[in-house]
């Protein structure tokens, strides 16, 4: 693979599935949609699989560098943390 493919796969992971899966904990949270393990399987494979292509390729390739951006990060971090709180306080 190259560094062209690695760096999609870690923005598929990043910017879509992490978003994603934010909004579906949400959704079942707030009771528009129930749990479902078939979902979470999906989610579990893509992330492992996201996951194991980049370590893989990092093993190879040591100098190669994917960063988020820091605001990006920040943002997400906030919206895991009202999620959580959402969570511990229904």
């Amino acid at each position: 693979m190259t560094e062209k493919n690695i760096t999609f796969c870690n923005k598929i992971l990043y910017y879509l599935i992490a978003p994603a899966l934010l909004v579906y904990f949400f959704f079942i949270d707030t009771g528009i949609i129930k749990c479902s393990l078939s979902v979470l399987m999906i989610f579990l494979i893509i992330i492992i699989g996201t996951i194991s292509i980049h370590m893989v390729y990092k093993k190879k390739n040591n100098k190669y560098k994917f960063e988020v951006s820091s605001s990006y990060g920040k943002i997400m971090m906030v919206l895991v943390f009202f999620e959580l709180c959402f969570n511990f306080y229904k």
